[in-house]
Formats: structure tokens, C-alpha cells, sequence
């Protein structure tokens, strides 16, 4: 999986260590964080884009956003630094952008994009283990 923060992309895995290191540096769990973005999301829809980062950003400040970033995306490439995450996020500013895309985007809306991305792969990892879970309970043995 892979998130684009200023200008650049990072590869990031939810691992366990990843949950473990956030939950270290933040005291805040992983899961419940995300989860919490996306019901941010939900509760806010049909408000204007300004009123829906602020609302994400209320969940997530930007010091927490580049934590729960950087937990992830080190799990991938252990030579990302918490500075380099955090610069990023700050360089992007707090508000979407129409020009190039996603690159550009606010930390806000790539931790939306991303929490949608892990729920989505999750519930796909999700029903195939119980399709070959269910599947292997019905041979004979």
C-alpha cells in the first residue's frame, strides 16, 4: 500500500509494531484512529471540504497525523525519519488543493485516504480467510 505526502510517495504496512509504536508515541490506538477519521468523514458529510478537514484535523492533530504517518510508512523503509514525515505534513498546509493532485494534499486528507485503503484491503483479506477458513472445515478429512 502507498500514500502520496508532498511530492513524494511512501510504501507503509499496518503491522503490528507499527499499532505498538504508535500507540508508544501517542498513547492513542491505531485502529480506533482510523476508525475514527472515517466517522469523522460520515458525520460531516455534505459539509464543505474546509469544514471537513478541520473536523479530521480535530481527530487527528497534524503532531499525531505525522506520528500515525511515520509508524506506518517506516514499517517499509526503516530510514524515514519522524522529521522527514512531519516536514512533509507541514509543507503541505491544511487545506486541499486542486493542482497536482493528491501529491499535494493535506495530512488531513491523506490519513482519510488512507484509512479507507486499510478498511478496504482488511475487508477483502477479511472474507478470503473465512472463504478459506469455512472452505478447509468442510473437507474430509
Amino acid at each position: 500500500m502507498q500514500f502520496k505526502l508532498f511530492y513524494k510517495s511512501y510504501d507503509y504496512k499496518v503491522t503490528w509494531a507499527a499499532k505498538r509504536d504508535f500507540k508508544r508515541e501517542t498513547g492513542r490506538g491505531l485502529w480506533s484512529t482510523l476508525m475514527g477519521v472515517i466517522n469523522v468523514v460520515h458525520a460531516n458529510k455534505g459539509v464543505p471540504t474546509l469544514k471537513l478537514m478541520e473536523a479530521i484535523s480535530n481527530h487527528v492533530d497534524d503532531i499525531d497525523g505525522s506520528i500515525l504517518l511515520w509508524c506506518l510508512a517506516k514499517q517499509c523503509n526503516s530510514a524515514i525519519t519522524l522529521n522527514e514525515i512531519s516536514d512533509a505534513c507541514d509543507r503541505s498546509g491544511w487545506r486541499p488543493v486542486s493542482d497536482d493532485g493528491e501529491y499535494a494534499q493535506p495530512y488531513c486528507y491523506v490519513l482519510y485516504a488512507l484509512a479507507l485503503e486499510v478498511d478496504r484491503v482488511y475487508q477483502e483479506e477479511a472474507i478470503q480467510s473465512k472463504k478459506d477458513f469455512c472452505h478447509s472445515e468442510a473437507e474430509p478429512s
